[in-house]
């Protein structure tokens, strides 16, 4: 198979030779673990245990079924505009392989093209090129040997031999409309629908047999063979209607009844099993029920009819936008697809066992409420119709419900400016004389500028300026439709299909200043200007958008997360300047970096090799991706393939449920390590850093079950305390005065608060004399001797940090610092972060939380302080942000920082019903209560707090007495 791969790609190159290659420019992408745009194509394997799905937002997901939990994503080259939005998906019956097509190819080549990917690695194996037409549907036959492909126009079907690209057959003839789907049965006949109105049928050998159009004027567009192969289910895009036809001569057998239905059409049909030897046709698209639904419920439905639609039918609510594809899932049960965006999976039974769940924000219907501050730098949306009011400070990096005041949505009319027939329709009028949009394109929204010399309009693809007479100044390529537009003085706001917001400069030019995702969650948020620098939330974000990188057009493009570039790319300062209109700091940070593609384009890779469970009577194999763990697993051995492509090879992490479990010294070729496994559900991830640590390359990982187990409560385990200050260093310049009665504050209260939470505590308090770099590392190792999974782990830092250049990388200074002439010897004596690092990699509590409370004339930065919580998976809290310097008094007593955390364990945060103070609750008071308390002493100061969670859990610091 990889031989005539191979032979496949050598024979296509000559044939594109002379065509252009992708862009190369990075490309910033939303990465939502899900997809953001609507599903358009699935497909399984033969077994049903792998699921592709492919999107308009240029992705290839691949899931495990039947729990619906991620295992890949695959990218093809893409381009700015619509290249690389993908519509048609077909797995090999191994599920091996996968092709993908749609708007691919056409950029550069000047035609269409399917990939070809391997699903164990992502790699892109080879290309079918020289399409005339973007490809609908794919589908592989029963045997793997064939792939059949519908194209749009009236370019009609092709057929390729799945196993080596070679074209077999085609069929171009007699086509009115573009063909629509194709569908083989498990003897190898083909079928394919058409617009034209058309069914028609295929012998194996690719021979069209019949061909009839079952409804005059209607537009078929589903079909699905029964599984039998003697009926084949035909969906209509234009009608409510689905038809069953015989497969020996496509004559109508069955018009199944869709009394009760209001709607455009059910384009997407699907025979399943019910698990118990019985068959439900199945239909749904435009589809609805004629009871009025509630906002944010689902009103489209999947209509079922059991005994092969024959027996009575009953309407399943599934979306809440258009279902565009059902699939049957062999074992019983089915999925669908929606432009929700999203998935679903129905059981055997009809009960849904999968809903539809988007990432992103959905601002189709809610656009109106879409509002800014004069300067464009507070922002107001609705994540979905029936949500509360958000508002997101762009210089705050603040995002709170509510209502924000002083805040101007989009002016519509104006006397001088009269435009018509915006509003989503693709012939908008000003003063009654058409704007020129694109073939197809649809006007969503509109927002005159204050001074009436201009307007936005915003459609499904673009952006675009127009002046008082109605000529274009400027337009900007969307990656989603425009739903709102805010326009003020020099800035504009708009709400994208995508999910996100942007901001714009508008004068009589566009150019993007920034953007913005805030995820379905509502917590977890991320904003970041064209050059890629970024903040996110406290609870997380970094791994929500990423830089795409093409390479060939018949290579595989790289993809890096802000996650995985985070020292690189971190930057709140140079941001919020950028937002303000001030590129400068960001052209300099940028300047800084240096060629931030080459970089990611040569980062380490990190294959998967063997892992196995280990367990008392040995170790069990395992897959790759999900997997039960033998009874009596307590660790995971694995061996990754590494390599090296000029960057060298830093640190190989491992992560357990989100935080570091192991670091080792990665080598070229075979790296072998050995993982402590939690109790309950473990998932577990691979991070190969770069020699200089400022990225790293993400690996395959595991999404690991134990039969039965559930994840145990939080803090039913007992409270591990490190707590270091220092005033008295060797060094007299450096003396400190309330860093020993910080650590001392901060450890008691930890420790008054422990009664109800924990089974005990154990704390260890260093300061001054005590505070070296061999007693604190000493103190970290026997936590990590001590600690058990259920164990909560805190580690306060009280002294000096600085940040050291050029690397930016955090520095502690213990008591025996006596030098800060050079860096050298500075590193001798300081405890790095590196070193920090592989000591708290070493601690296995569950659940972890670090207080850095540091100053030094302002040089540490929270840049490095919060690289440190994302390396580490734990919460972090850090006294002061940016060049600020830590106010090193606030009652005579304790620093502001201490004082708000014995403030927030105090009782002044917030708490459950049981008196519990969470981490979150903690961080949340101590973020909100730092700066007021050094205003009172005519100081600014801001804490900061971040975690690096997935599924945002916290756990408690402590309790009140009740």
């Amino acid at each position: 198979m990889i031989r005539a791969l191979l032979l496949l790609a050598t024979l296509l190159l000559p044939r594109v030779a002379a065509a252009q290659e992708p862009p190369q420019a990075p490309i910033l992408r939303v990465e939502a673990a899900a997809h953001t745009a609507p599903v358009r194509r699935m497909a399984t394997d033969a077994s049903g245990r792998v699921l592709a799905t492919v999107s308009d937002d240029k992705t290839l997901r691949l899931w495990a079924l039947p729990e619906g939990t991620p295992l890949a994503v695959l990218r093809p080259p893409i381009g700015e505009g619509e290249e690389g939005e993908l519509s048609a998906v077909a797995l090999t019956p191994d599920g091996s392989k996968v092709f993908a097509g749609g708007l691919t190819g056409r950029e550069w080549d000047g035609v269409y093209a399917v990939y070809l990917f391997d699903t164990a690695t992502g790699r892109l194996l080879a290309r079918l090129p020289g399409l005339p037409a973007p490809v609908q549907h794919l589908a592989v036959s029963a045997d793997g040997a064939r792939l059949a492909g519908a194209l749009g126009g009236r370019a009609g079907i092709r057929i390729w031999d799945a196993r080596d690209g070679r074209l077999l057959s085609e069929d171009s003839v007699g086509w009115d409309g573009p063909a629509r789907m194709v569908a083989f049965d498990a003897a190898g006949r083909l079928a394919a629908s058409s617009a034209d109105g058309k069914i028609r049928l295929y012998a194996p050998n690719g021979r069209r047999i019949a061909e009839r159009a079952p409804v005059p004027g209607g537009r078929p567009y589903g079909i699905a063979w029964s599984p039998d192969g003697a009926l084949l289910a035909v969906g209509f895009e234009d009608r409510l209607r689905v038809e069953i036809l015989a497969a020996a001569d496509l004559h109508t057998v069955l018009v199944p009844d869709m009394a009760g239905l209001s709607g455009e059409g059910t384009p997407a049909v699907a025979w399943a099993g019910d698990g118990q030897g019985g068959v439900q046709l199945h239909a749904g698209g435009y589809a609805h029920g004629v009871a009025a639904v509630a906002p944010g419920a689902p009103g489209f439905v999947i209509r079922r009819w059991s005994d092969f639609g024959l027996g009575p039918a009953r309407d399943i609510p599934v979306a809440r936008d258009a279902i565009i594809q059902l699939l049957a899932v062999p074992g019983g049960g089915m999925v669908f697809a929606t432009a929700d965006p999203g998935w679903g999976r129905l059981a055997g039974d009809g009960s849904v066992a999968i809903a539809v769940s988007s990432p992103a924000a959905d601002f189709r219907n809610t656009a109106a409420v879409l509002a800014a501050s004069a300067d464009g730098q507070r922002v107001r949306f609705l994540l979905r119709p029936d949500a509360a009011p958000m508002v997101f400070d762009a210089q705050a990096g603040r995002l709170t419900q509510g209502v924000a005041p002083e805040v101007y949505g989009a002016r519509q009319e104006s006397a001088r400016l009269r435009i018509t027939d915006w509003r989503n329709q693709d012939r908008p009028k000003l003063n009654g004389r058409p704007l020129p949009l694109g073939p197809g394109e649809y006007s969503r929204s509109l927002a005159i500028l204050p001074n009436e010399q201009s307007f936005l309009l915003g459609t499904d693809t673009h952006l675009r300026l127009f002046d008082a007479s109605g000529r274009m100044l400027d337009q900007v390529p969307m990656p989603g439709a425009v739903w709102g537009v805010v326009a003020l003085n020099g800035i504009a706001v708009v709400a994208l299909g995508d999910g996100t917001i942007r901001w714009f400069e508008a004068t009589d030019r566009l150019a993007e200043r920034g953007a913005l995702f805030v995820h379905a969650d509502g917590r977890r948020w991320v904003v970041w200007t064209p050059e890629g620098l970024f903040d996110h939330a406290a609870e997380g974000g970094q791994e929500l958008v990423g830089v795409h990188l093409n390479n060939g057009r018949n290579q595989t493009p790289e993809w890096a997360s802000f996650r995985q570039a985070y020292r690189a790319l971190y930057a709140p300062t140079e941001l919020r300047a950028r937002l303000r209109g001030d590129a400068a700091p960001a052209e300099a940070r940028m300047a800084d970096l240096g060629e931030v593609r080459a970089r990611i384009g040569r980062l380490p890779t990190l294959s998967p090799g063997e892992a196995c469970a280990v367990t008392a009577a040995g170790c069990v194999p395992l897959g790759w991706g999900g997997s039960e763990l033998p009874e009596g697993a307590t660790g995971l051995r694995v061996t990754y393939a590494t390599a090296d492509r000029g960057l060298g090879l830093g640190p190989l992490d491992i992560m357990v449920n989100d935080r570091i479990a192991v670091r080792a010294a990665a080598v070229a070729g075979q790296t072998s390590v050995e993982v402590p496994l939690d109790p309950g559900p473990n998932h577990v991830s691979a991070r190969l850093y770069a020699d200089d640590r400022s990225l790293f390359a993400e690996g395959p990982g595991f999404d690991l079950r134990r039969a039965g187990a559930v994840r145990a409560p939080a803090g039913q385990g007992r409270l591990i305390l490190v707590a270091v200050g220092v005033d008295a260093y060797a060094l007299p310049e450096l003396r400190l005065r309330y860093a020993v009665a910080d650590a001392h504050a901060v450890a008691d209260v930890l420790k008054s608060r422990a009664a109800g939470v924990f089974s005990d505590v154990v704390s260890t308090v260093l300061t001054d004399a005590d505070a070296t770099r061999a007693n604190i590392l000493a103190a970290l190792a026997n936590a990590a001797q001590i600690t058990r999974p259920e164990d909560t782990f805190v580690l306060y830092l009280a002294g000096h940090g600085v940040r050291s250049e050029p690397d930016r990388h955090f520095l502690f200074l213990p008591q025996e610092t006596a030098s800060i002439a050079d860096w050298p010897s500075l590193r001798r004596s300081a405890l790095d972060e590196g070193t920090l690092v592989a000591a708290l990699a070493r601690i296995r509590a569950r659940d972890g939380f670090l207080f850095i409370d540091t100053c030094h004339a302002g040089q540490v930065t929270i840049d490095s302080l919060a690289a440190l919580g994302n390396e580490t998976g734990r919460f972090l809290l850090a006294a002061s942000t940016s060049v600020q310097e830590a106010l090193d008094s606030y009652d005579d007593r304790n620093g502001v920082f201490a004082v708000a955390v014995r403030e927030a364990m105090s009782g002044r945060a917030a708490m459950d019903g049981d008196g519990r103070i969470s981490a979150l609750a903690l961080g949340e008071w101590v973020t909100r209560r730092v700066p007021q308390l050094a205003a009172e002493k005519h100081h600014q100061q801001d804490a900061v707090f971040r975690t690096a969670r997935r599924d945002l859990r916290s756990f408690p610091m402590g309790a009140m007495a009740r």
